[in-house]
C-alpha cells in the first residue's frame, strides 16, 4: 500500500534487552538508515519504468511484472518471518537483508538483458522483504517502551527513501546522459554503507510461532483484503503513475516529481491522520475519508492528467498515508494479546503484500489489452472495495486490559 507499507514479523518472544557493544543511539540511528534503503528500490524504477521496457524490450505486462517481484518478496517473506529470524538473527540478518538490497541494486547497474533485469530486481526484493520483518524485531527488543516512536522513526526513514528515489534518479539518468543502469546501481552504495555499519552482535529472539498464523480465522482474511485492495493501488500508483504521466505528455522529470508530492503527501498523512483518528475506538470514519479521498485523487489523476497532477497526487497521497497506518491498526484492536496481534498482523499482512503484488502486473496486463484508461479504472474498482470492506469492521469489545486502563 504506502510507501510505509511495512510488513509485520510474525510474533516472537523476546529476553529482556541485552547488553551490545554499541549504545541504544546507535541502534536507533541504524534502524533509520535502514529504513532510507527500503524504498529506493522500488521507487527509482518507478521513475524509469517506462525507459528500461523501451531498452529492454519489454511488454507493459512484463514491466509490471518486473515492478510487483518486490512484493511478491514482501508477501512471502512475512509469512514465513519466523523461521527467518530463527535462523539469522535480527543483527547477523539485518546485515544479510542490506546486502541483498545492494546486490540487487548493483545487478540492474549491468541490468543489460531482462533476465538480470528480473534476477536483480528479485535479489533487491527479498533484501527489502527481509529487513522488513527484522527491524520490527530490533525495536521490540531494544525499544520496548518506546515501540511506537521508534516503529514511526522507521516508517517515516522508509517513506523518505522512497521520495528520495523518486526525486533523484531522473536528475541521476540526466547526468549519466539517459542511461538509467547508473541510476538504478547508484543505490547500491548506501545500502552497501548501512550493511557495513549495521551491529551483527544482536542478540538473537527466542521462540518461533510461524506455524501458528490464523490461517483458519475468517476475519483474518477480510483484513488482508481490506489492506490488499488498498495496496493493489498503492502499488500499482508507485510503479505507473510516472509512465501514465510520461504518456500524456509530461516529461520524465514532471512525472518523477508528481511521484515525489505523492511520497510526500503520504508522509504528512502517515505523521497525521493516525493520532487525530485515535481519539475514536471506530476507525471506520477516518478509514471512509481517507478511502474516499484516495479515489478522488485517482478519478482526478485519470480524468484531468493534463490540467496538473499535483493537486490530484496530493489528494492520493493523503488518502493513501492515512489509510494505511489506519488499516495496520485493526490486527491490534481485534487481538486479545501481543503474541496473538503478533500472528494475526503477520497473516494480514503478507497475504495483502502478496495482493498488491498482483497490482502492477494487472495494470500492465490492462494497459496492454486496453489502454490506461482501463488500468486506471481497475484501481478505482480496486480502492471502492476496500471502501467497502473497511465499513464491516466495527470496534470490536474493549479487552480486560483495556477496561482497566483510565
Amino acid at each position: 500500500m504506502a510507501a510505509s507499507d511495512l510488513s509485520a514479523a510474525p510474533a516472537v518472544e523476546v529476553a529482556a534487552p541485552p547488553p551490545v557493544t554499541v549504545g541504544l543511539g546507535w541502534i536507533a540511528v541504524m534502524i533509520a538508515l535502514a529504513g532510507l534503503n527500503l524504498r529506493p528500490l522500488l521507487t527509482s524504477l518507478g521513475v524509469s519504468l517506462e525507459a528500461v521496457r523501451m531498452d529492454l524490450g519489454l511488454s507493459s505486462t512484463a514491466a509490471g511484472l518486473l515492478a510487483a517481484v518486490p512484493t511478491f518478496c514482501m508477501g512471502a517473506v512475512a509469512l514465513v518471518g519466523g523461521r527467518l529470524i530463527g535462523r539469522l538473527g535480527s543483527g547477523q540478518g539485518l546485515r544479510v537483508a542490506l546486502l541483498l538490497v545492494a546486490a540487487g541494486c548493483l545487478g540492474r547497474w549491468v541490468g543489460f538483458s531482462p533476465t538480470v533485469m528480473f534476477a536483480a530486481t528479485l535479489v533487491g526484493g527479498l533484501g527489502i522483504a527481509c529487513g522488513q520483518v527484522l527491524i520490527p524485531v530490533v525495536i521490540k527488543q531494544y525499544f520496548p517502551a518506546r515501540a511506537a516512536l521508534m516503529m514511526g522513526l522507521f516508517t517515516t526513514a522508509m517513506n523518505l527513501g522512497a521520495a528520495l528515489g523518486a526525486a533523484a534518479t531522473p536528475a541521476l539518468m540526466d547526468a549519466a546522459g539517459g542511461h538509467w543502469q547508473l541510476a538504478l546501481g547508484i543505490w547500491a552504495l548506501p545500502a552497501l554503507v548501512a550493511a557495513l555499519l549495521w551491529p551483527v552482535n544482536l542478540a538473537r529472539p527466542r521462540g518461533d510461532n510461524a506455524r501458528a498464523l490464523p490461517w483458519a480465522d475468517a476475519r483474518a482474511w477480510r483484513m488482508a483484503l481490506f489492506l490488499g485492495t488498498g495496496s493493489i493501488a498503492y502499488m500499482s500508483l508507485l510503479a505507473w503513475l510516472v509512465p501514465f504521466y510520461v504518456a500524456q505528455g509530461h516529461s520524465q522529470a514532471q512525472g518523477a516529481a508528481l511521484l515525489t508530492v505523492f511520497t510526500g503527501a503520504q508522509i504528512a498523512a502517515a505523521l497525521l491522520v493516525p493520532p487525530l483518528a485515535g481519539v475514536w475506538r471506530d476507525r471506520r470514519p477516518a478509514m471512509a475519508i481517507c478511502l474516499l479521498l484516495l479515489m478522488v485523487g485517482i478519478a482526478g489523476l485519470w480524468w484531468a492528467p493534463a490540467s496538473g497532477g499535483a493537486p490530484w497526487a496530493v489528494i492520493a497521497g493523503i488518502g493513501l498515508g492515512g489509510s494505511f497506518p489506519l488499516a495496520l491498526t485493526l490486527p491490534l484492536d481485534y487481538a486479545a494479546t501481543p503474541t496473538e496481534a503478533g500472528r494475526l498482523s503477520a497473516l494480514v499482512q503478507g497475504l495483502a503484500m502478496l495482493m498488491g503484488a498482483l497490482g502492477p502486473l494487472l495494470f500492465g496486463a490492462l494497459r496492454d489489452g486496453f489502454g490506461f484508461a482501463a488500468a486506471m479504472l481497475f484501481l478505482l474498482s480496486a480502492v471502492g472495495v476496500s471502501f467497502l470492506l473497511g465499513l464491516t469492521f466495527r470496534p470490536p469489545p474493549l479487552h480486560p486490559a483495556e477496561e482497566d486502563s483510565p
